[in-house]
């Protein structure tokens, strides 16, 4: 897809095949490349405003919590200093939920394509990865099984296709029964993720659309058409201090 094709919020529906590479876990293994690519995932630390970020999950939630205001700084600080971006997410933000800024949805697309591009500027490996997967792929974050409100916000569904791979997953247990389950788990990752063209992958994607546009920006040397507008508007405090872009 063009860098134009992709339009943060519109709904989407893709033929599932090989040209459609999705991603849920931190170890997805597709056609040989581990897709580390959700925000949860660590080992891509990179700068911004004074801060060294684990993951970019962490930087995205604090954008909920940038008031300035006391619960808001204290909720921030629980986030950045959580073990994971996994755990910031369900210990601290969900438990706040109440405390979310109410004008966050007026500009949470744009953040979360700044948030994700600041990891691309600040990681080197994040780039190469990015970078090494084919330039005709469709990214797809796979939230099938998600049952937040925001599954086919951020992704998509395919249950055509994950009720298959459940399928094969079962298969697979049953036949290698006693194999050590490190082995088992690998096996499983890289068999299941083969399965890629049954049914349709319906829902936002914005996700998979931001990761791609941020890998042609890469490519072509250009910088995402954020909207800065937006976000100057917004007022977005991150441990007291107001960003400006």
């Amino acid at each position: 897809m063009n860098k134009e094709e992709l339009i943060l919020g519109k709904m989407e529906s893709y033929k599932a095949s090989s040209k459609v590479w999705s991603f849920k876990r931190v170890n997805d293994i597709v056609h040989g490349l581990n897709l580390k690519l959700s925000n949860m995932v660590g080992g891509f630390p990179f700068e911004y405003a004074g801060i060294i970020w684990k993951d970019s999950e962490r930087l995205y939630l604090c954008g909920e919590f940038s008031n300035n205001t006391e619960e808001h700084n204290g909720v921030q600080s629980l986030i950045i200093s959580a073990k994971s971006g996994y755990a910031a997410k369900r210990f601290y933000k969900t438990p706040n939920q109440k405390l979310v800024r109410k004008d966050f949805d007026s500009f949470k697309l744009q953040w979360m394509l700044h948030c994700v591009w600041r990891k691309c500027r600040g990681n080197e490996d994040f780039r190469k990865l990015l970078q090494s997967i084919p330039s005709d792929i469709i990214l797809v974050e796979n939230t099938t099984t998600d049952h937040g409100g925001s599954a086919d916000f951020w992704g998509c569904r395919n249950k055509e296709l994950v009720k298959r791979r459940k399928e094969i997953e079962k298969q697979l247990r049953a036949q290698h029964e006693g194999m050590p389950k490190k082995e088992i788990e690998y096996m499983i990752n890289v068999e299941t993720n083969k399965i890629d063209d049954i049914g349709e992958w319906n829902g936002q994607n914005n996700i998979g659309k931001i990761l791609m546009i941020c890998k042609q920006c890469l490519e072509n040397n250009t910088t995402p058409d954020i909207d800065y507008k937006i976000l100057n508007q917004a007022n977005i405090y991150i441990a007291g201090k107001l960003l400006r872009f």
